[in-house]
């Protein structure tokens, strides 16, 4: 778990929750944007993910392994009695939701950037293959999930860091896999016991890893009194590794300010 403070007056804290199969460091660009707007950000390697461990990589036990630590983060930014906010993305929307929905965190708003409720077709596809040619050997058996590099975006020099990061995870278990999955069905099913919670969602219309409208119907559903949802265009699925973020920039903004002008802070 890292910390970034702002060397400004404090207005909340951010906790960054990072896609699946990459870790913490692609976020060093937009983490240092935000403090220069005056947020602590606090973000770590998920469990399988990044530094935390080589020997299960790509696989986790249990779903709320990474829940479990999101919490950690999240009891750590409580210590700075400030306003708090959740961005997730991808995975980390994911874990973000499910995290909210069973009371692990309470914040002030939340944040999902095309947050994994709904795999896209393709991926699917796979899903016979898989269950023949790896549940008959182990749970821990690695597989490549067809997830490439240039579907969380085209940025040349994000490409270029996937080709030569030793920390990436290109391959993930089948347990991971049958996790992710049972998990996505999971917290869509019970959205109807998400607390009430600000949200922001950005989607990309043209994601090669979600189901954006599909993934945007299930968020559509929760039942908060303050929910914003947009379907962005020309951005893929990472919506901040890549060089142009000032719109994407300009809507968290906007959110955050309108969350901090009705608590006070602002």
């Amino acid at each position: 778990m890292w910390k970034w403070e702002t060397d400004r007056e404090a207005k909340g804290v951010i906790l960054v929750i990072h896609d699946m199969m990459e870790h913490h460091e692609y976020y060093t660009e937009l983490i240092s944007k935000l403090r220069r707007q005056g947020y602590h950000v606090i973000t770590g390697d998920l469990p399988g993910h990044g530094q935390t461990t080589r020997v299960h990589k790509g696989h986790i036990s249990d779903f709320y392994q990474y829940v479990d630590r999101v919490s950690e983060w999240y009891e750590i930014s409580r210590e700075y009695n400030l306003p708090i906010f959740v961005m997730g993305q991808g995975l980390g929307g994911l874990i973000a939701l499910e995290a909210s929905r069973q009371d692990h965190i309470e914040v002030d708003g939340l944040v999902l950037l095309n947050p994994l409720l709904s795999f896209k077709q393709s991926f699917m596809n796979r899903k016979n293959t898989l269950k023949t040619s790896v549940r008959t050997t182990s749970d821990e058996t690695r597989f490549n999930p067809g997830i490439q590099m240039k579907y969380f975006t085209e940025d040349d020099k994000f490409l270029e860091k996937y080709v030569n990061d030793e920390l990436l995870v290109r391959k993930v278990s089948y347990h991971w896999y049958k996790t992710v999955i049972n998990q996505m069905k999971t917290t869509t099913e019970y959205l109807d016991e998400f607390p009430d919670v600000p949200i922001l969602a950005m989607f990309s219309r043209k994601d090669e890893i979600i189901e954006p409208f599909i993934s945007s119907k299930y968020v559509k559903q929760i039942p908060t009194s303050e929910l914003r949802v947009l379907m962005m265009d020309d951005v893929e699925h990472s919506m901040f590794q890549r060089e142009d973020t000032a719109l994407q920039m300009y809507y968290l903004e906007r959110f955050f300010d309108e969350q901090l002008f009705k608590v006070g802070v602002i």
